[in-house]
C-alpha cells in the first residue's frame, strides 16, 4: 500500500476450501512497516465476516483505509473460476520479465506467484519490503492503469523466486477477495490476501452458509 495505504489482499486457507459468496470485510490496521520507498507494507491486518485475519497485498492501484468496512466476493484460487477477482475477472494476461528474457503468464499464475511470495514475509523489514515491491509490480501498471506505476524493484530476485516456485504452492489453500460492485481496476477498494487458520475458515464459512440459508429463506417467503 502507499502512504494511504494502499493493498489487495489475498487470503491464504491452511486447509479448508473457502465456499464461494460475499464476506464482511473491516480493515483494521497494519504493522507499520515500510518499504524504501515510505510505503506501508504487509502484513495488514482485518476481520473477515467478524474472524480476525492477517492479511497481504496485490494492488497498488487501489487504496484501502483503516477502520473502513465492506462488503467482498471471496474466491478461492484452485476453484479454476477468477470471474470475480480484480486481475482475472478482466481476462488479462501479463507479462513479466525472466532470468532469460520475458514470458506471459495467466492471472491464476500470477496469483499464485503473489501467493507464494506472501510464505516469503519474515521478520526482516528490508526483505519484507522488497517482497511487497514484487507482489506490487506482478499486476501493476497494466493496461487498465499505465500511469499508476508501484515502488522499482532494487533486484529482480524475488521476481524469479516467484516464477521459478508459484507451482510448489497449493491453490486450494488460498483465497482472493475483491470488494463487490465492480471488475475496474482503479477507483476500487484494495483486494485482499489473507492466511487464515483451519478452525477461522470453518467459522467463515459458517457466516457464508447462514447468509445462503437466510437468502434462500427470504427468497421463498417473497415467493409466498
Amino acid at each position: 500500500m502507499r502512504t494511504s495505504i494502499q493493498f489487495a489482499l489475498i487470503v491464504a486457507a491452511t486447509a479448508v476450501r473457502l465456499s464461494a459468496g460475499s464476506v464482511n470485510v473491516d480493515f483494521t490496521g497494519v504493522s507499520w512497516a515500510t518499504d524504501s520507498s515510505g510505503n506501508l507494507i504487509a502484513p495488514y491486518y482485518a476481520t473477515v465476516n467478524g474472524v480476525a485475519e492477517t492479511v497481504y497485498c496485490d494492488d497498488y492501484a487501489n487504496d484501502v483505509y483503516i477502520g473502513q468496512q465492506y462488503t467482498a466476493n471471496v474466491t478461492n484460487m484452485g476453484s479454476g473460476n477468477l470471474s470475480l477477482t480484480r486481475y482475472g475477472g478482466l481476462g488479462l494476461s501479463y507479462t513479466l520479465q525472466t532470468a532469460t528474457g520475458s514470458a506471459t503468464y495467466s492471472a491464476l499464475q500470477v496469483y499464485e506467484m503473489v501467493a507464494y511470495l506472501t510464505t516469503e514475509f519474515g521478520s526482516n523489514t528490508t526483505t519484507n519490503g522488497q517482497i511487497q515491491d514484487t507482489i506490487w509490480n506482478l499486476f501493476n501498471p497494466n493496461s487498465g492503469n499505465p500511469t499508476i506505476a508501484p515502488p522499482k524493484l532494487s533486484s529482480n530476485y524475488w521476481l524469479y523466486a516467484a516464477e521459478n516456485n508459484y507451482t510448489l504452492i497449493n491453490p486450494n489453500n488460498f483465497n482472493i477477495i475483491t470488494n463487490t460492485g465492480s471488475l475496474a481496476l482503479t477507483g476500487q477498494i484494495q483486494e485482499l490476501i489473507f492466511a487464515p487458520e483451519p478452525a477461522s475458515m470453518l467459522l467463515i464459512g459458517f457466516g457464508l452458509i447462514a447468509v445462503s440459508i437466510y437468502g434462500r429463506r427470504k427468497l421463498g417467503a417473497q415467493k409466498a
